[in-house]
């Protein structure tokens, strides 16, 4: 399997989540490319099997919550039919936020797998399961 994992970071949390979770998905056996999303091959994205879309929490003190920068998002290459699962990093709440993200996701016409939000603090928390979610929906259905 090969997974894809893009980040949009303001001061390098977003890009240690992004790595965390790159790692995680390697140590169950998946090709990994781990890449902002100002600079990735587009090759390995187009032949992943998931792509892995994290940003930021932008706004004031978590009013007017957003995933930051999501006009950058715009210059990946179409995800259209792609498996994805996204994730944000914040400071005080991501509730808006994860949900915002998502949207936008699936207003590309993406597959929307798994999300998480981890607090810029404990980045390792939770990795594993949002690993475990996304592998878990990729998994084939029992006839």
């Amino acid at each position: 399997m090969r997974v894809a994992v893009l980040h949009q970071s303001l001061r390098g949390g977003t890009e240690r989540a992004a790595e965390r979770i790159a790692a995680e998905f390697e140590s169950r056996g998946a090709t990994v490319g781990c890449y902002p999303v100002t600079n990735f091959d587009a090759q390995f994205l187009l032949r992943a099997d998931l792509l892995v879309i994290g940003t930021w929490t932008d706004g004031l003190f978590g009013l007017a919550a957003r995933p930051a920068q999501i006009g950058k998002l715009m210059s990946l290459p179409p995800i259209a039919q792609k498996k994805i699962a996204v994730f944000v990093t914040y400071e005080i709440s991501a509730k808006a936020s994860l949900a915002k993200l998502a949207d936008w996701a699936e207003r590309q016409s993406a597959d929307v797998i798994a999300a998480a939000s981890f607090n810029r603090r404990k980045l390792d928390e939770g990795v594993g399961d949002f690993v475990d979610a996304a592998l878990a929906a990729l998994e084939p259905s029992p006839a």
